[in-house]
């Protein structure tokens, strides 16, 4: 909620239908497990072992065509299934990608659970694309994604790509700072059982069984996965209890293939979205200033059914339809007095559909896709037995995109053009009438292979955005004013992107610049509404620009190093903030605007640095993992006195095989121990309140309040895991 973005979730059990994209250049599925662990641990073969998928129609494609291949100008990590495994205990995604390069996270509860959200750059979670086998999952209207609403995602994920800046063309809510593209898992080779049980602190107890078929002699498959989790919460209220349900299902042919996937998930927990200020902290670190009744009911559902076919000669066509909804409620309490329990109730559904063409050629290869999405999301209040309000926003979006790859020699060439088109329409208590959007964004780039192990890169590209319904509505969630739709403008970036890339048998390395130039960025106030809705406002001109690294380095046959790093200036031209006057008696008596220069945006550390060690022999592996997040700004002033503060942390984890005694089932015991040391100086996200004190003389003081979102102290997870 604050910040970042606001539950809104679930749209009931409707029956859907889903799925994909593929499109793009690339490689099969086969070729996909392989590569994904671009590491040194793959080339030196102690990766565990890869199941190679039946599909012969995929042979010479990308499952997943959003993506970008290994040999495409764009700056992206790719996380394999091997890596997820070592990172995973069933925390939110967020706080598990939060070692790769630029990422920086926050919890509302203070760990990987309840509401937490991520960041790229400094660009925050809901102006980031992100897709499941290429279908959206972020929703159109809000462009945000609520990961606890189907907890234990990860586990049925079997790779991340993480793509910084504009990347390539995708579907769903723009790629404005970056997108992050989760594949599915493939069918296994194999009938069998899996599961997993962990216990952790707080109370934390999570539990998830899952069964496959292996592929049957027609080409049919299934797998399925139950996952439930229970937990307190670090901060006091927080506790959250989640089920979700997973579906895939295929058949693959010699020439075609069909695939479903599908998932529902619910979650019931108390809410945590409101920051502290530094004085309760110190007295209590674990305090949150919404109680018991104060909860949340939501869950979503989300199903992909997606076709493909080899038409001949190097051309492969695919067809999909998906389904995404979310609904359910949160209720808070009026007034500080508790008269009564307040309602919003939010049941929303978006549904879609993708053609695309790719040709693989021996220099080059083209991608031709189309894209339709249709949204539609209710918001109410109620109080027992009244409803205050009620409305619908209603949206849809078409896009239509070019790819081309051309090899020549030591070059690689990169194109790509997208045309996309997007309305809005509110229908409440007044008539705000409706707005459209049409932006054409080009993408250029180019690779030169100076050696089979090193390469150069450089690209530029724009992305543009239109604005949010919170920002069509000035955060309200039902308009009480006739807004004018037009009056936040569409956001814009220019994007260049040049680096360097090495792969080796020991070393997989990427050092890159960027520069992301902004026209017209909506940006965060640091701000709430009446209801803790975050509140955005165009700024003219703005920047981001820096320097990262990604390094995995096998120095033996037992060790691996890990860093991560980003440099960056990140500033905004001109911003102006409106203070909140008072008298001498603290009545409210109007507000002032006063302006700021050249200043840091809000929630954008200039210094993320991960460096981590990893030993491994046989079935047993230690690794250490640490982390310096330099301060950050709570509102975008530049003051010194509303900032988070840098910290440290360090987070263990051992794995061991318990084969040895229990030959059976091939268990495997897991501890993972974060923050170790305990550091109470991880204080990541928060937000501001600034005002002008005036005395009886006219004479004015200025004075605020920071709050902030503390993460948990030292806390550990004990996971049994098990393979029949």
């Amino acid at each position: 909620m604050m910040l970042v973005d606001f539950p809104l979730r679930r749209v009931g059990a409707h029956l859907a239908l889903a799925t994909l994209v593929l499109a793009g250049a690339g490689r099969s599925s086969r070729a996909l497990a392989q590569e994904s662990e671009a590491s040194p641990q793959n080339e030196q073969g102690d990766q565990e072992e890869q199941v190679e998928q039946v599909l012969t129609v995929g042979e010479t494609v990308e499952v997943v065509g959003i993506r970008a291949g290994v040999d495409m100008p764009i700056t992206a990590t790719d996380v394999s299934r091997l890596q997820l495994d070592r990172m995973s205990y069933g925390q939110d995604v967020p706080q598990l990608l939060q070692a790769a390069p630029s990422m920086h996270w926050y919890s509302d509860s203070g760990g990987g659970s309840n509401y937490s959200y991520f960041s790229v750059r400094g660009i925050q979670q809901t102006r980031i694309n992100m897709t499941y086998d290429g279908a959206p999952l972020n929703d159109p209207a809000e462009h945000a994604l609520f990961f606890n609403n189907f907890h234990d995602f990860i586990n049925e994920v079997d790779s991340v790509q993480i793509q910084r800046g504009v990347g390539t063309s995708t579907v769903g809510s723009p790629a404005f700072g970056g997108s992050v593209n989760f594949a599915s898992r493939p069918p296994a080779a194999r009938v069998g059982v899996n599961g997993r049980i962990q216990l952790g602190s707080y109370d934390t107890t999570r539990a998830s069984l899952g069964m496959n078929t292996g592929m049957s002699t027609g080409g049919l498959w299934a797998s399925g996965r139950y996952s439930y989790a229970d937990t307190d919460g670090y901060r006091e209220n927080s506790g959250s209890r989640h089920n979700t349900a997973f579906l895939n299902a295929g058949w693959e042919g010699a020439r075609s293939s069909l695939k479903f996937t599908g998932f529902s998930g619910n979650e019931r927990q108390q809410l945590a979205w409101l920051a502290v200020d530094p004085e309760t902290l110190a007295q209590n670190r674990r305090f949150n200033p919404l109680d018991e009744a104060e909860r949340d009911d939501f869950g979503q559902d989300f199903a992909q059914l997606r076709y493909m076919r080899d038409l001949g000669n190097g051309w492969l066509g695919t067809a999909s339809l998906y389904y995404n909804g979310a609904d359910g409620w949160f209720r808070l309490w009026d007034s500080p007095a508790q008269n009564e329990l307040l309602e919003f109730g939010i049941d929303q559904g978006f549904w879609g559909t993708m053609a695309t063409a790719t040709r693989t050629g021996e220099r080059i290869t083209t991608t031709f896709g189309a894209h339709y999405n249709d949204f539609s999301g209710d918001h109410t209040l109620d109080t027992e037995p009244v409803r205050f309000y009620s409305n619908t926003g209603f949206k849809k979006t078409a896009n239509a995109f070019a790819k081309a790859e051309y090899r020549a020699g030591d070059w690689i060439l990169f194109g790509d053009l997208q045309l996309r088109w997007a309305e809005f329409r509110y229908q409440g208590d007044l008539d705000l009438g409706s707005a459209n959007w049409a932006f054409l964004d080009p993408k250029v780039g180019a690779r030169y292979l100076l050696s089979p192990t090193t390469s150069f890169y450089a690209s530029v590209g724009r992305a543009q955005r239109e604005p949010a319904r919170l920002d069509l509505l000035a955060g309200e969630d039902n308009a009480t004013v006739l807004h004018d739709l037009d009056a936040v403008r569409a956001e814009e970036v220019l994007n260049l992107e040049t680096g360097f890339s090495l792969r080796s048998d020991r070393i997989a390395l990427q050092a890159n610049l960027y520069a992301m130039e902004f026209t017209n960025e909506i940006a965060l106030t640091g701000e709430l509404s009446d209801i803790g809705l975050p509140v955005r406002t165009n700024v003219d001109d703005s920047y981001r620009r820096g320097l990262e690294l990604d390094l995995r380095w096998r120095v033996s046959s037992d060790w691996t190093l890990l860093h991560s790093l980003n440099l960056s200036r990140n500033r905004i031209a001109r911003w102006t903030q409106y203070y909140d006057v008072f008298d001498s008696r603290g009545a409210w008596v109007g507000s002032e605007p006063i302006a700021f220069t050249n200043v840091r945006p809000l929630l954008s550390p200039e210094t993320i640095a991960n460096l981590g060690a990893e030993w491994s022999r046989g079935d047993t592996a230690i690794s250490v993992m640490g982390r310096y997040v330099s301060e950050s700004q709570l509102d975008n002033t530049g003051l010194a006195e509303f900032r988070t503060p840098s910290f440290t942390n360090v987070d263990v984890r051992a794995a061991v095989g318990l084969g040895r005694w229990w030959q059976r089932g091939g268990p495997r015991l897991n501890v993972f121990v974060n923050n170790v040391f305990s550091s109470e100086n991880q204080l990541p996200s928060g937000y501001s309140y600034q005002f002008i004190n005036r005395d009886s003389a006219g004479q004015d003081s200025f004075d605020g309040i920071p709050f902030y979102y503390p993460l948990a102290t030292r806390n550990v997870v004990v996971s049994l895991e098990f393979d029949l």
